[in-house]
């Protein structure tokens, strides 16, 4: 069965020795896998949210061939390994070995000019009437209005 790899090393490391590690990780494969179809070093990229106090690191996707009972293993030996942070390992999907891989660096959403944009805008809730009717929009200032309405006369009532 065709399983996918990606891997990242801390780019603590210099690129020297992430093709060290690189190499470690491909004698783990050699030892747990039948076939290596594709064993690429991506890209070094910034990475989402730091791991281990790391920014940065370096990609690495591998696609090969192993038998099932043999994967549990190698997830294992992954995990222990000192020098590669996180890794994933899926089943692949058909055409993963000849594919076309774009990572993209992770980008801070910015959320200060989509907060000003909001705060231009004047609050507005929605009001849903029984029945088939439709929703209505209203301001803060006539859902205060009606809710005094609505106050006063439930307290006529009593």
């Amino acid at each position: 069965m065709q399983y996918e790899l990606m891997y990242i090393i801390p780019a603590t490391k210099t690129e020297a020795e992430a093709q060290t590690v690189k190499g470690e990780v491909d004698s783990l494969l050699s030892k747990y896998a039948e076939s290596v179809l594709r064993n690429e070093l991506l890209h070094k990229l910034k990475l989402a949210y730091p791991i281990s106090g790391v920014r940065y690191g370096y990609f690495v996707l591998v696609v090969f061939e192993a038998e099932t009972e043999k994967i549990r293993h190698l997830d294992e030996e992954l995990r222990h390994h000192k020098d590669v942070l996180r890794h994933l390992l899926t089943v692949a999907v058909s055409g993963a070995d000849k594919a076309e891989i774009r990572l993209s660096e992770y980008e801070v959403p910015d959320t200060e000019s989509r907060k000003k944009a909001e705060d231009k805008k004047p609050p507005v809730r929605q009001q849903i009437i029984s029945g088939d009717a439709p929703i209505v929009q209203l301001t803060d200032e006539q859902l205060d209005k009606q809710l005094d309405k609505i106050l006063e006369s439930d307290i006529d009532k009593i």
